[in-house]
């Protein structure tokens, strides 16, 4: 039965850690708690783990599958609310295990359909998926959910009696913990030593780190792979990866595995310290496996969707070189683990890999790259189908196997690109089909940016960042302490203009879950924070995790015409030293200090005035921002520029925008609809700051068009109820 409740929306904003591709709202909060269906997988996760470690460099398995054919007829309740809205949720909980994710068989939403998937706390939000994500295949993977338990939520128009094809297929138990290291004890030791962070070696770029991808696959298993450039503009991006990470264990290749892999960009730690961990923040789900080859051990995908700009991915690019005749190097995903990176001074030779795939298949002879000795990190079981490089940047290969691990960095074995060439001229079989289809004969290609975004932070050179304490008072000078700190701000003095959409945050401690921060990016007031820009307010703290970067994307991007700050504002009372982000010490760095702190009082103070040494610091907050442009270190601005126009509360949400401006003769701002049609005109009252309402207005995405004398601004704002 229906039950007709009130519905309002979800009033804390939870961090946005973890989103596949997604079109924005939040669940809603209702009145009913829904009891979960309890599940269990067939068989133990110690005997998967055995397994799992026994296989090397083949796939690993984090999961076991739980079959089920949950769908809003047979599962789950309804609820509905005044204005039309009718909500499906099905409460699912595998008892122990560190995250769950679905795999539907059935995914088809309609017009003003919006499906959420998320753990009983809200604090793990993955939506809202709407008809955009449909796929020709019907077939949708979610991403892992932390904990055992998860909220399918279907927010639609349609009855209740309606015919909606949406089945859960698959709920995936994880029994390794892939929200964390996944490095085995025996391993975890060694990390720092064997295992390095892919940032912190200088003989790779940050470019062919972004074309580099954690993927899950059938929902259990871990590999790596690369996003190769192609002659081909149009499409999404190619992806090689090891033929076994999109096969079962007979060996044959299914679309269905395919369609069912996640890819996870830019999951890697900033800093050279093994214990911070990075976000799986930016995901893309499904592919179409369009080349494949059982005894070379190479399939190509064409993934389902396009990676979003501020995803910043990066097509590599490579060569069909013979021979290699200096130091190469791979970037993989080792136990699922943040980027790493494992160096070998010397070049690989042309071998033969005496192996099998999993039909039984031996591989052909003389068709891998064998690397002798890794001088720095190993590859590991998950690493599998990552990509080999020259010093050049340009790809040769991809990881088919081999029998280095930490404290055995010995002969890993990968499939040469030249050999997956064209050994075979079938077009799927091959890869010069699809990546120079115009040129069968070219021999190299560069790499190609897909993006505009770039992650801007000031991590000292060496990225080392930690937390700092003081004999003076108790707490942190980053985060809850007796001298009552309310902010902690970093400032961005060199950025002369900048569109931010997002803000990374790496807290060292967290130990609160009642308590909340806002996370806010100001405008420079004579060096100093001044106006409130942006903030997303009352972020739980249950919603972020130590040494653990976040991701706290802005519903519509900020223009920036000048220099910034981004930081955090600590509610209190609080007791002493409960919440902390990562410093990082810029002593001995040219440039100014960044580190600015807000004081009981309201005042902010440099962080380097008020310390006792005088050391120069920045915080850990890192930005996503379009199209950074930078002025020389030596010129700090001192005041805002002239001639800008900035939104201060994004996304709108109580019907009244909020704006200021330096344009001292601006009159007059016109809402538009996206279809061109003015629907409301204001007449500014005063230009420095003002506000203005938009009730009656429909929710949704909006032109603010301001005039001046001389000047028009148009801003893009989205009205949210």
């Amino acid at each position: 039965m229906v039950k007709q409740l009130l519905i309002i929306v979800f009033g804390v904003i939870s961090v946005n850690v973890w989103s596949q591709i997604s079109h924005g709202g939040q669940p809603m909060l209702l009145n009913e708690v829904v009891e979960p269906i309890s599940l269990m997988p067939a068989r133990t996760a110690m005997a998967s783990q055995v397994q799992s470690r026994e296989q090397g460099k083949l796939p690993l398995r984090f999961a076991e599958a739980i079959y089920t054919n949950f769908t809003p007829q047979n599962s789950g309740e309804w609820e509905a609310d005044a204005n039309g809205y009718k909500v499906w949720r099905l409460a699912i909980k595998s008892e122990g295990a560190k995250s769950l994710n679905l795999i539907f068989d059935k995914f088809c939403l309609s017009d003003d359909d919006k499906l959420f998937v998320y753990n009983p706390q809200r604090s793990h939000v993955l939506g809202a998926f709407t008809k955009e994500n449909n796929k020709p295949s019907k077939i949708f993977a979610v991403a892992p959910v932390a904990g055992d338990e998860l909220i399918v939520e279907l927010q639609t128009k349609k009855t209740v009696d309606f015919p909606f094809e949406l089945e859960v297929s698959a709920v995936n138990h994880d029994f390794l913990g892939v929200h964390n290291y996944l490095k085995r004890k025996s391993d975890f030791g060694d990390s720092g030593l064997c295992n390095i962070n892919a940032s912190c070696e200088s003989i790779c770029s940050d470019e062919i780190r972004r074309s580099v991808c954690k993927i899950i696959s059938d929902g259990v298993y871990l590999c790596s792979g690369t996003m190769l450039n192609s002659s081909v503009e149009e499409g999404n991006p190619l992806f090689l990866t090891a033929g076994h990470c999109t096969t079962n264990t007979s060996g044959v290749p299914f679309d269905y595995t395919a369609q069912t892999i996640i890819f996870f960009f830019n999951y890697e730690s900033y800093s050279c310290d093994p214990v911070i961990n990075g976000v799986d923040a930016q995901t893309v789900s499904g592919a179409e496996l369009i080349a494949y080859v059982e005894n070379m051990d190479f399939a190509l995908l064409q993934m389902g969707e396009t990676p979003k700009d501020n995803y910043r991915p990066y097509l590599a690019g490579w060569t069909r070189a013979e021979t290699i005749d200096n130091a190469v190097f791979s970037v993989h995903h080792p136990q699922g683990d943040v980027k790493k990176i494992a160096v070998s001074a010397a070049a690989p030779v042309n071998a033969s890999y005496n192996a099998k795939s999993y039909g039984g298949v031996s591989f052909l002879e003389n068709i891998h790259w064998q690397i002798a000795l890794w001088d720095r990190g190993v590859t590991e079981g998950g690493s599998s189908g990552s990509g080999l490089f020259t010093e050049d940047q340009l790809f040769i290969g991809n990881l088919s196997g081999g029998e280095a691990f930490c404290g055995n960095p010995y002969n890993d074995y990968y499939v040469r690109f030249n050999q997956a060439w064209n050994y075979n001229s079938e077009k799927n079989k091959s890869l010069v089909q699809w990546l120079s289809p115009d040129d069968i004969n070219r021999t190299q290609m560069n790499g190609r940016e897909l993006s505009s975004y770039k992650r801007v932070s000031h991590l000292n050179t060496e990225r080392t960042a930690n937390v700092l304490y003081d004999n003076r008072f108790t707490g942190s000078w980053s985060g809850h302490n007796e001298r009552g700190y309310t902010a902690y701000a970093s400032s961005f003095y060199d950025v002369e203009s900048a569109t931010v959409s997002g803000v990374y945050l790496v807290p060292a401690k967290v130990e609160s879950s009642s308590q909340t921060i806002n996370v806010t990016i100001w405008d420079n007031d004579n060096g100093k924070p001044g106006d409130v820009l942006w903030s997303r307010e009352n972020i739980q703290l249950n919603s972020l995790y130590e040494n653990s970067e976040a991701l706290i994307e802005l519903a519509v991007p900020l223009e920036l015409n000048n220099a910034f700050f981004a930081g955090v504002e600590l509610s209190y009372p609080a007791s002493v030293d409960t919440f902390g982000i990562y410093m990082s010490d810029l002593s001995a760095e040219e440039g100014l200090n960044r580190a600015y702190i807000r004081q009981s009082d309201g005042q902010w103070v440099a962080f380097s005035d008020v310390h006792s040494s005088g050391k120069k610091a920045s915080y850990w907050v890192d930005v996503l921002a379009a199209d950074p442009v930078f002025v020389s270190i030596g010129d700090k601005p001192t005041s805002i520029k002239r001639n800008y126009v900035n939104i201060l509360n994004h996304p709108i949400k109580n019907r009244t925008i909020q704006f200021n401006s330096d344009v001292r003769d601006l009159s007059t701002v016109e809402v538009y609809a996206l279809n061109g049609q003015i629907v409301k005109t204001y007449v500014i009252q005063n230009p420095v700051k003002d506000a203005f309402s938009v009730h009656g207005i429909p929710q949704g995405v909006y032109l603010l068009k301001f005039s001046s004398s001389t000047e028009v601004f148009v801003k893009k704002v989205l009205i949210v109820d």
